[in-house]
């Protein structure tokens, strides 16, 4: 027993207390400390998934030629959603069944109907709006002043709620209608 005496005398602080229980308690601190950060981070985004899943589902594409081929979601650059979009995979919007995918580009036609653009692409933004726009595609961002920059639906934090912005001129040019349920909900609509 002096061998373990010694070893937890040597460990004794100020308070007398082991210095292997004050490490824990700090690391037991740090940690709880930090879970509200990643859950309320994690949080936002499941409430931009269940955004995203209910614009599918009050936007019409007018140029869609049948109700049968699957309605494609395309995530470009990085994915701040995670995992969180795959339970909308295989769900159904409006009679079609969703699919959502990754394209490296929209240059070229990937079948995408609606794209959300990750924050990680501002810098290439006019190049992909350009291209959404000529293939008609829903486009849908948290990228800050999306609308006025030509996309068509654009996240905004208000406080510490997510709201949505709609360009619905550039919605209208596309073809695309949006239901006006969608309409009242929008924080500001550009017509």
């Amino acid at each position: 027993m002096p061998l373990y005496e010694d070893v937890f005398n040597e460990q004794q602080t100020a308070r007398g207390y082991p210095l292997f229980l004050w490490k824990y308690l700090v690391a037991l601190i740090l940690c709880a400390s930090l879970a509200p950060v990643h859950a309320s981070v994690r949080s936002e985004y499941e409430i931009k998934a269940a955004f995203f899943y209910n614009f599918t589902r009050f936007v019409n594409w007018t140029h869609l030629p049948d109700n049968e081929s699957p309605l494609r979601a395309c995530v470009i650059g990085d994915n701040p959603f995670g995992d969180l979009l795959e339970p909308l995979n295989g769900r159904k919007s409006q009679g079609r069944k969703l699919e959502i995918t990754g394209p490296d580009d929209v240059s070229a036609d990937h079948g995408c109907h609606v794209l959300f653009v990750s924050v990680s692409e501002a810098r290439n933004l006019s190049g992909i709006v350009g291209a959404a726009h000529e293939q008609k595609l829903l486009t849908i961002s948290d990228i800050p002043n999306f609308i006025d920059r030509g996309g068509i639906i654009g996240y905004i934090k208000q406080g510490n709620v997510i709201r949505f912005e709609i360009n619905l001129r550039v919605a209208n040019t596309l073809g695309l209608t949006i239901d006006s349920r969608l309409l009242e909900l929008a924080s500001r609509v550009i017509r």
